[in-house]
């Protein structure tokens, strides 16, 4: 399901407007653009301050990591209301990152197996993962209890994965990690499939209990080195006939859930930075209960700021969960 929205709304009165809707922003002085604050403002101002400042929608982020991608910068983010209420998780891309992004070798080469054992690792077939970034959220946003999630796993692919004809195009796969990174680095390469370890193959196929996972993701095998099991969601459209433009991913290991994943092939950015796109959002399918409490999204988000240049891959409109 797609739905377009604004990324933050309210509907109290600006003082002195009677009935007017107030929109949250983040201003970005147009000199000193490190310099950030909250405000609400009319609805009918909005559109003049995105054009004349690198101001944005919703409440003012807070940075995690940044680093070089392509022609630019990747980084992670976090934006919380006044309440506390996490309104959104994500990873910003420059315009310029997908101006330059590598191709040849098709990965960092991490994460190798020499699965037919000639002696030598081929780039295309014996290694996993694409261009592999860890990017630490924000210290503030981390050290919340209510907050499960610790970094993103931004994985660039160039020439895709399996299965053929299905997401073997240029995408990227941006991961919200739940566990620590040393769990997910202890999950080795070897000869099982999707060149995993044995031994970590066997623990990626214990999945969660089934109040933990929606009944349409299915293991189908997608267990990767130093990232863990994928379920796939078995109705979407790729798997059944349709072209591939994004699709949302479980990721599990040893019987917990680890990541959320929106998975977006390349063209889906090429859009929104081209203005063929308009920002859309996609419901997540939720399952029964979480293992952990905490604050979890109900929808990923695929946006563009056009005065600030970037594109978002976001999860938002997140709910309480207090009990297991």
């Amino acid at each position: 399901m797609l739905i377009v929205i604004p990324l933050s709304r309210d509907s109290e009165a600006l003082p002195g407007i009677e009935g007017a809707n107030l929109v949250s922003v983040c201003g970005v002085d147009g000199v000193d653009t490190t310099q950030e604050a909250g405000r609400r403002i009319a609805e009918s101002e909005v559109a003049d301050l995105l054009a004349e400042t690198r101001s944005y929608l919703g409440p003012c982020a807070e940075y995690g990591a940044s680093t070089r991608l392509g022609g630019g910068r990747i980084t992670a983010f976090s934006q919380t209301d006044e309440s506390g209420k996490p309104v959104a998780v994500g990873l910003a891309a420059d315009d310029s990152v997908y101006d330059a992004l590598p191709y040849e070798p098709p990965s960092g080469r991490l994460w190798c197996h020499d699965k037919n054992d000639d002696g030598v690792v081929a780039d295309h077939g014996e290694c996993a993962g694409g261009h592999e970034t860890v990017l630490p959220l924000g210290d503030a946003f981390t050290a919340r209890a209510d907050i499960p999630f610790t970094y993103v796993l931004a994985n660039w692919n160039p020439h895709g994965h399996v299965p053929p004809g299905v997401w073997d195009t240029p995408h990227f796969d941006v991961h919200f990690y739940l566990n620590d990174n040393s769990e997910r680095l202890a999950i080795r390469p070897g000869p099982c499939p999707q060149l995993t370890d044995c031994d970590d193959y066997r623990l990626g196929k214990l999945l969660p209990d089934p109040k933990y996972r929606h009944p349409d993701y299915v293991d189908l095998d997608a267990i990767e080195p130093a990232m863990g099991q994928h379920l796939i969601d078995s109705t979407t459209p790729e798997l059944n006939g349709a072209d591939f433009t994004s699709t949302f991913i479980y990721g599990s290991w040893n019987g917990a859930v680890t990541f959320l994943e929106p998975m977006v092939d390349l063209s889906q950015y090429e859009a929104l930075r081209g203005g063929r796109m308009a920002d859309s959002c996609f419901d997540i399918k939720q399952p029964q209960a979480w293992q952990q409490p905490g604050w979890y999204p109900t929808r990923y988000c695929l946006r563009h700021r056009d005065n600030r240049a970037e594109t978002l891959t976001t999860l938002e409109e997140f709910v309480l969960h207090t009990s297991r």
